[in-house]
C-alpha cells in the first residue's frame, strides 16, 4: 500500500464523519421557561445539541415553533432562534439572576445562577414574521407578543442559563 493510499483511507472517513450534522440528545429533564407576562406561553427545551438547547415555543400546549437557546462563544453573546416550516429568526438572550444582569466578564452572578431571561428581538421577529400561515397566529396574538417582549422565568431544572457540555 502506498503512502498516499494510507492517508486517504484515514482522512476520507474523518471528513465524512465531520460532515454529518450534529444530532440532538434528549435532556434528562425538561427545561421549562415560562413567560412572566403570559404564563400560558412557555418554552420547553428537551434536547441538547452542540452548543444549544432545543425545544418548542408553546401556547396552551399548542406548538408554535422550534425554539433554540445557545450558549455564548468567546466574544459573542448567548443567542436564541425560532423556526417554523419556512421561516426562522434569531436574536440575543439576556440573562438575569433576579434583577441583576448576568455579564460574562464579571464573576457574579454566575451563569448557572440565572433564573430569568429576556429574548431581545423576539417580539419584533414575531410581529414581522414573513410566513403567511403563521403571520396571523403571531401578529394577532397579544399574549404571545407581550410574552415575547418580556422576561421569562427559568425553571430550577435548567441549571440557570448554563448548558452542561456532555
Amino acid at each position: 500500500m502506498k503512502r498516499g493510499d494510507i492517508g486517504s483511507q484515514i482522512l476520507i472517513p474523518c471528513f465524512l464523519w465531520a460532515a454529518v450534522p450534529a444530532t440532538a440528545i434528549p435532556l434528562p429533564l425538561v427545561c421549562e421557561l415560562t413567560s412572566e407576562e403570559s404564563p400560558s406561553i412557555k418554552i420547553r427545551l428537551t434536547e441538547r445539541t452542540t452548543g444549544s438547547l432545543r425545544g418548542e415555543l408553546i401556547q396552551n400546549d399548542k406548538k408554535l415553533g422550534v425554539f433554540q437557546s445557545g450558549k455564548p462563544k468567546r466574544g459573542k453573546d448567548p443567542w436564541w432562534s425560532l423556526q417554523t416550516d419556512k421561516h426562522s429568526s434569531k436574536g440575543i438572550s439576556v440573562f438575569f439572576q433576579d434583577t441583576e444582569l448576568w455579564n460574562p466578564y464579571r464573576r457574579s452572578p454566575r451563569p448557572q445562577d440565572s433564573n430569568r431571561v429576556l429574548f431581545a428581538g423576539l417580539g419584533p421577529a414575531l410581529w414581522n414574521w414573513t410566513e403567511t400561515q403563521k403571520r396571523h397566529v403571531f401578529r394577532d396574538n397579544s399574549d404571545l407578543l407581550k410574552a415575547a417582549g418580556g422576561l421569562w422565568s427559568i425553571s430550577s431544572q435548567c441549571v440557570g442559563g448554563r448548558i452542561v457540555d456532555g
